[in-house]
């Protein structure tokens, strides 16, 4: 996920994600992504859109899970 659809801003999210969901759902997203770049003729050199509709398949994903895909900062007592 890094090497193709890293926009500069996502490594967290994709951690959490990779750490977080079953690799069957994480493959399945991968699939998905490459699907909908081929079908919608999105140029691979924009990470940006590659990232956003990964993350779209990855966020899915996660909610069928009932799994949240962001990090909860620590509060201080």
């Amino acid at each position: 996920m890094l090497k193709n659809f890293d926009d500069g801003r996502s490594k967290s999210f994709y951690c959490i994600a990779t750490t977080l969901l079953p690799i069957t759902d994480l493959e399945t997203s991968l699939e998905k992504t490459e699907q909908r770049l081929k079908t919608d003729k999105v140029n691979l050199d924009d990470t940006r859109t590659t990232s956003k509709i990964l993350k779209g398949f990855l966020s899915e994903s996660a909610a069928r899970n009932e799994v949240e895909l962001r990090l909860r900062k620590k509060s201080e007592s």
